[in-house]
């Protein structure tokens, strides 16, 4: 008996009979419907302003009614069916609506925050689950805790926990926030979800902890909005786009390596105490849903399984759609899962599964009134104007750049719908595209509601239904990680502490401690293999479930030179990027050379050499030498322009000079920004400039 053959087995059983009962309840549905009272007003609405009856399925072609939990057609400062042409809701409407949610139905929902964003608003998360899960949720927390770390956890108790635990379905939307649908969708898929009695519903509740945080980008989503409704107020005037975040625009989904934004730390945050099993980010672009694997070349550094998984959660969403005669939902030919710079490798790089859909858009408009598709070009964004379409339908065939298409005139209220037509949006039949898009849909906000919306239950019903499978990969993809280092050649890594920018490196070994990696700094000098280890230097053990990050980011890539179109990035080797020296360590003796955890802030080691009433800071390439100008605003500096001896010591151009110091002033500030310095009884004759502060 193989390893692997062992767990199919043991859950063969379980799976057979929960997959039964699964499927019957998707079969029940519409009697369930019959049973529960329905929210007559809000169902009429949302069937009249279906722009095309194929977009639709049992799932959302009704609501069910509550006395207690509001619809956001009865909710103060939202009052409308969401899909409701001419209507996009703020970030802040979009969050009190999911907190009266959670406070009409405490038993089955729960909501908090879960960070600020640059200019200060809140990001937050609605959790969704049954009554005993929603009781008991740091319990299902701590089960998921355990799965993440073989280390701590026996065998036998990870398979307790197979079976005691759920899943967490981490739901995410708005990161480009002229992709107005998903926030929209996301109030009404969070009403049904606590208020529906549906088996399909009730079996999610039951089998999977669902988290939503229907905006990333909160600062943009409120941009966007002003801007539909000063257009709405002001026909004919034109207003640009802004930039939807403080600082990025579309690349505020590259920063998954950096983790700069506030939107990718929260979340980074959260999936570092929640562990998802899944995190599904919601986009638009393409026609009319597409469900992500990619066309290849994956990223090398991620675990067979997780590809296997993205294939099977694709494959589950096209078949039910497909089965109720919604065209254009598809897989495969869209990006190739290569980098790994997109906000949904946050949980990717800790052995869980990323996915994200493209839904094709409905614009920013707030007038009601739209175009034919066929006659606009591709919104801003990656892309541009529509590729033509491919015969054989591989990466680009869809074409058509992200951000949707360009906003119609304001003003024409007459016609609420887009018509898909023209070859930017021909599709051809293909194996991962079984009913492509005719050339005839009839395209609105209420369409992009149905689609998604159907699509996401789906899928969270699979989830639940192969719960247990999920649970068992992520354990194996963990023991697949740390068996890496045990068994493998890559044992781990050392990054010298005192390396020229050093302060550089203590940064970088601050962002990926952030990032879940454990780093150790060494007792006392030893070596390893080839590498010479220096006290204090950090050390990357190899057999830590989240060495997966170092394998990403510190391996070099071979992009596939026969691939003729890369989606996005191709390389990103860290030690490149960031300009600093990291040793691999191929030796087992890694294992028990003298180390401690590092537990606080790794600082780069500091000192201040000589003696003299002058100072001379050397210029490394370090980010904390403009930190070291601010900081000391009232004290005048100057940088060498050429190179310089002092003190016995050799200086390179940029050297920062700093007549008459303080030296007890300056010490505590080099040795918190991780600089040293030189001090020399004469200024140094040089040619040099003032570093002026603007």
């Amino acid at each position: 008996m193989s390893r692997s053959s062992a767990p199919g087995r043991r859950f063969g059983l379980t799976r057979l009979l929960t997959a039964a009962a699964l499927s019957a309840s998707v079969a029940s549905t519409v009697s369930a419907q019959a049973t529960q009272k329905q929210d007559e007003e809000y169902t009429r609405q949302m069937k009249a302003i279906l722009t095309d009856p194929r977009i639709t399925t049992e799932l959302v072609d009704h609501l069910p009614f509550s006395d207690k939990v509001p619809t956001t057609l009865k909710f103060k400062g939202i009052e409308h069916v969401v899909g409701q042409p001419g209507h996009l809701t703020y970030a802040a409407d979009i969050h009190r609506y999911l907190k009266a949610v959670a406070d009409a139905a405490p038993t089955r929902a729960k909501y908090w925050t879960i960070g600020k964003t640059e200019e200060g608003r809140d990001m937050v998360v609605l959790a969704i689950a049954n009554e005993e899960t929603i009781r008991n949720l740091d319990k299902y927390k701590g089960y998921l805790s355990e799965l993440t770390d073989p280390r701590k956890t026996s065998e036998t108790r990870a398979k307790e926990l197979m079976k005691l635990g759920k899943p967490v379905y981490y739901i995410t939307s708005g990161m480009h926030s002229t992709e107005t649908g998903g926030p929209e969708m996301l109030m009404e898929m969070a009403y049904r979800m606590v208020v529906s009695e549906t088996q399909l519903i009730k079996s999610i509740r039951d089998n999977v902890i669902t988290l939503i945080t229907p905006v990333i980008e909160v600062d943009g989503r409120e941009k966007i909005v002003d801007g539909c409704y000063f257009r709405a107020k002001n026909p004919g005037v034109n207003i640009p786009t802004p930039y939807w975040g403080k600082y990025v625009a579309h690349d505020n989904n590259r920063d998954g390596m950096g983790q700069m934004l506030m939107l990718t730390k929260n979340v980074e945050k959260l999936g570092l105490e929640w562990h998802p099993t899944i995190l599904h980010d919601l986009h638009e672009a393409q026609t009319l849903l597409y469900a992500s694997t990619g066309t290849g070349p994956y990223n090398e550094q991620i675990d067979p399984i997780t590809i296997g998984e993205w294939w099977m959660m694709a494959q589950n969403d096209v078949m039910e759609m497909t089965k109720r005669g919604v065209p254009g939902v598809w897989t495969y030919g869209f990006y190739d899962g290569w980098v790994p710079n997109y906000m949904f490798y946050v949980v990717h790089a800790h052995n869980a599964t990323g996915r994200f859909y493209e839904v094709q858009s409905f614009g920013t408009n707030c007038t009601g009134s739209a175009a034919p598709l066929s006659n606009q070009a591709g919104g801003g964004g990656r892309g541009g104007a529509a590729a033509a379409p491919a015969a054989g339908g591989g990466r680009g065939g869809e074409g058509g750049g992200r951000g949707g298409a360009a906003a119609p005139a304001p003003g024409d209220t007459a016609n609420l719908t887009r018509v898909l037509g023209g070859s930017n949006y021909s599709q051809s039949r293909e194996w991962f595209r079984p009913n492509p898009t005719p050339d005839d849909i009839r395209w609105g906000s209420r369409a992009n509601t149905n689609i998604q919306q159907s699509a996401v239950l789906f899928s969270l019903w699979n989830t639940g239904r192969e719960r247990e499978r999920f649970l068992e990969n992520y354990w194996i993809k963990n023991k697949n990680a740390i068996n890496k280092g045990k068994n493998g050649n890559l044992k781990g890594w050392i990054i010298p502490a005192n390396q020229r920018a050093k302060a550089n490196a203590a940064d970088a070994v601050n962002e990926l401690i952030e990032q879940g990696l454990e780093f150790h700094t060494a007792n006392s000098d030893f070596k390893v293999g080839n590498v010479q280890v220096k006290k204090g230097d950090w050390v990357i053990r190899g057999d830590q479930p989240f060495r997966t990050v170092a394998d990403i980011y510190f391996s070099i890539q071979n992009y596939p030179t026969t691939n003729p179109s890369p989606y996005d990035d191709t390389g990103w080797t860290y030690s490149m990027m960031r300009n600093m020296i990291i040793h691999e360590v191929n030796d087992n003796a890694l294992f028990t050379s003298p180390m401690t955890m590092v537990s606080g802030k790794a600082r780069a080691p500091s000192a201040i050499a000589g003696t003299g009433a002058n100072l001379i800071v050397e210029h490394t390439g370090d980010n904390n030498m403009v930190a070291l100008r601010y900081r000391m605003p009232a004290v005048k500096m100057s940088a060498a322009e050429e190179k310089f001896e002092a003190g016995g010591k050799t200086f390179a151009p940029g050297a920062v000079i700093i007549a008459g110091a303080n030296r007890a002033q300056f010490e505590p500030l080099l040795a918190e920004l991780g600089l040293s310095a030189w001090a020399v009884s004469a200024v140094p004759t040089v040619k040099s400039h003032d570093l002026d502060i603007p």
